[in-house]
């Protein structure tokens, strides 16, 4: 990739207090939800780079300035933009041109500033100051100044122009713009045509006869004649006019400005008559081809192309095809979109998340996402369009498969926790590898609260190997020598049968679960079973109605709430749930869990009274169910910043939204 936006700093400006992105990605897909500023991100580039935009326009109001500042325009706030650019260390053009705004030179680094700041200043022993006018400040009492590198007086006009940034606004009329001629990029591919001035001569002139003899008809010279009296009234005999029809001008310089863009060979099929989705494609593609012949001819020293919500009117198999194109070569290209189809296609390392807080839009990216190229191609391969959607969440549960997909949704409505309406999302890692998809969410990465929960696995299995849930746990903790020492500590842990088992295991678990790892018991069906225990009996046999495969089923549940489990019970139980199919069992589970009064079935296990709040600690109390609940407590808080199960305020929670999963 040659030359490229790094890095941007704004203060102040719209939805930004202050919005620092570092290894802004090269090709970027800037995600968020509707107002958190994907738009007023692309408008704060252009007030930098854009060359077409008018000194008037870089002139802020009153509602440019960020609206939690506390003074305001009136009080001299102050608005700064910062675009760095890279990728131009072999370019000795770009070097030269963005000599005078270099700050760095491993790589080479140039930076762009806009400031838009009180005008009149004065100076003073602590440095220069406002000068206080007794009056409220109005936009009158600014100046705007953009500079190059780190001194005022470095002009940037010089670099707008010879770096090519191009905005495509969201809601365009694609067919419109390529109907006028000005503003169509099939200007600059046909101007810069060389054609033969013989040739053109004579078109002009066949174009000129074929005109006259159209004209011949009576008809048309009988409203010529209409035209031309109706006219002459109406300017009078100063000013009289001669009106006069014709089909295209004679002039050669004018005639490639009648050439069309036409989708079939007999040239019946205009821009008018496609959709507005293949409007917009056409037009996206002839400014890229314009852009790549300028380039060409050395007209300027970089593109970067900026499309907001490109996928208006494509249908999702073109948004896949075309983007996924687009964002693998060709120029910087920078979007914003909400749509799950382009998010799918985007390399792993494009992603801009912007999130809006108290103390305005906030935005991390996956640029740098410490992962190895294999496992950014698997997280490639895993983000479909199903599950894309986690780029887009303000909370994500990780889990292992279709199971806890459909239970942990089911537990949180019946804890009248909506998920959808709070952004949660609950995600199948399809297995039990959960580190690239914690990197992914993590502080390097979109830094979005989460939560993994995985099965404990605690018993021996068939290669003898124990308590694989925990040693999992142990691999995902964040540094990297007490993960060392956990696993030592696992290694250690009696049978689970022992007296001393639950007492040695529990500080583990425990201590997994303040890095937002959650890890059950043995697997999800019999971690239920202490809860649920009915719901499951029932839920079996509206699927299965074999009375020994029923009993199999009733003696297994009963089996976990004993003191100790018989692992044959256990293991014919599962078999009886695996034969149904454990997701198709779960949807018929969860619609029963769904239905469940879990505050009253909380209380009654723990035997709390109802005035006394269901808080962590209870939780803690529900035996092998305890980390489900544990879990989307902390997702709860999170995301929604109540408790699960009760309408009580989160405490406050350091960092991003919660330390979950981080």
């Amino acid at each position: 990739m040659g030359l490229h936006i790094s890095r941007i700093e704004i203060l102040n400006f719209r939805n930004f207090r202050h919005l620092v992105i570092d290894d802004f990605p090269a090709h970027a897909v800037i995600v968020g939800e509707n107002g958190v500023g994907k738009s007023n991100l692309l408008e704060a580039i252009r007030l930098v780079l854009d060359p077409s935009i008018s000194d008037a326009r870089r002139m802020l109001r009153e509602e440019d300035i960020w609206e939690g500042h506390p003074t305001g325009l009136a009080g001299g706030a102050e608005v700064t933009i910062v675009v760095e650019l890279r990728g131009f260390d072999d370019d000795a053009d770009a070097k030269s041109i963005l000599s005078s705004a270099a700050v760095d030179f491993d790589p080479y680094v140039a930076r762009l500033t806009y400031r838009f700041a009180p005008r009149t200043e004065v100076a003073a022993a602590d440095g220069s100051r406002v000068q206080p006018t007794g009056r409220p400040l109005t936009a009158k009492d600014y100046d705007v100044i953009v500079f190059a590198g780190d001194r005022e007086t470095n002009d940037v006009r010089a670099i707008r122009r010879e770096v090519a940034l191009r905005v495509l606004p969201a809601l365009r009329d694609a067919e419109a713009d390529l109907h006028n001629w000005r503003r169509s990029p099939m200007r600059d591919l046909l101007e810069r045509l060389p054609l033969d001035p013989v040739n053109l001569e004579a078109t002009a002139s066949a174009m000129a006869t074929a005109v006259d003899q159209l004209t011949k008809d009576d008809n048309v010279a009988k409203l010529e004649g209409h035209l031309t009296d109706r006219l002459t009234a109406m300017f009078g005999p100063r000013l009289a006019v001669q009106p006069t029809l014709g089909f295209a001008s004679s002039k050669p310089d004018e005639l490639i400005r009648a050439v069309r863009l036409f989708f079939d060979t007999a040239r019946r099929r205009s821009i008018s008559d496609t959709s507005l989705g293949s409007a917009n494609v056409i037009y996206l593609g002839l400014l890229l081809e314009a852009l790549s012949q300028q380039r060409d001819d050395e007209e300027f020293i970089a593109t970067l192309v900026a499309v907001e919500e490109p996928e208006a009117h494509l249908h999702v198999t073109l948004q896949r095809h075309l983007f996924g194109y687009l964002l693998r070569s060709g120029p910087s290209l920078v979007l914003t979109t909400h749509s799950p189809h382009i998010a799918a296609v985007a390399p792993v390392r494009s992603f801009i998340v912007l999130r809006a807080t108290e103390n305005g839009t906030t935005g991390a990216t996956t640029s740098a996402l410490p992962v190895s190229s294999e496992q950014a191609a698997d997280l490639e391969r895993y983000l479909d369009v199903s599950r894309a959607e986690v780029l887009f969440a303000s909370a994500v549960v990780l889990v292992e498969g279709l199971a806890e997909l459909y239970i942990l949704p089911a537990l949180a409505e019946a804890a009248g926790f909506d998920l959808d309406a709070y952004g949660t999302v609950v995600a199948s890692v399809h297995g039990t590898d959960f580190k690239p998809y914690r990197a992914l969410l993590g502080p390097k990465g979109l830094n979005t609260p989460h939560v993994v929960i995985t099965d404990g696995d605690a018993a021996r299995d068939k290669r003898g190997r124990r308590e694989a849930g925990l040693r999992r746990g142990a691999n995902l903790h964040p540094e990297e020598a007490r993960s060392r020492a956990l696993m030592d500590q696992i290694a250690l842990l009696p049978e689970t049968d022992a007296a001393g088992y639950p007492t040695t295991r529990d500080p583990l678990a425990s201590e997994l679960q303040g890095h937002g790892v959650y890890v059950g018991a043995q697997t999800l069906e019999t971690d239920l079973c202490s809860m649920f225990g009915e719901e499951i009996i029932q839920a079996f046999k509206e699927l299965n109605s074999y009375a020994t495969a029923i009993d199999d089923v009733s003696r297994g549940v009963a089996n976990e709430l004993n003191t100790t489990v018989d692992p044959e019970l256990r293991k014919k139980m599962l078999k009886r749930i695996g034969d149904l199919g454990k997701g198709r069992f779960a949807q018929r589970l969860a619609a029963h869990i769904a239905q469940v009064d879990l505050d009253a079935r909380i209380r009654s296990e723990v035997q709390i009274a109802d005035e006394v709040p269901l808080d962590e600690q209870a939780l803690r109390r529900l035996g092998t169910a305890s980390y489900l609940f544990l879990a989307m407590e902390r997702i709860s808080r999170a995301a929604r910043g109540t408790s699960l199960l009760t309408g009580h305020t989160a405490p406050q929670v350091n960092g991003q939204g919660s330390d979950a999963g981080q």
